[in-house]
């Protein structure tokens, strides 16, 4: 089971989303999961996802029946999601490489109280 798990959906998103993914990837925190929920996209977006799921096994790519729109799409991500802890990100968002170990790390560091 992976620490962390990131919700990426996805329309249309062929403009970005190999920079996104790209950014997922080289995370200095490897132990996550990335679930793209891509939302009918009519584009080159599904081919793009496939090449990058070939290239990494943390990848799955779920492809909506219909188009769902956003906050229905995220929630296709959360129900399969098998992390510990959940984030999602945009197709256009770029992460800084160091996102999900401070993430983490602020999430096992702070108290409660």
């Amino acid at each position: 089971m992976p620490k962390v798990s990131i919700i990426l959906p996805t329309y249309n998103g062929q403009a970005y989303i190999d920079e996104a993914i790209a950014s997922i990837l080289n995370q200095t925190f490897e132990d996550f999961e990335l679930i793209v929920v891509d939302d009918c996209s009519t584009d080159h977006t599904p081919s793009l996802l496939e090449s990058f799921r070939l290239q990494d096994s943390r990848i799955k790519i779920i492809t909506n029946k219909q188009n769902l729109k956003l906050p229905a799409s995220l929630n296709v991500g959360h129900r399969l999601a098998q992390g510990e802890y959940l984030t999602w990100t945009s197709d256009d968002n770029i992460l800084y490489s160091n996102f999900l170990e401070r993430l983490v790390t602020v999430l096992e560091t702070s108290s409660e109280d």
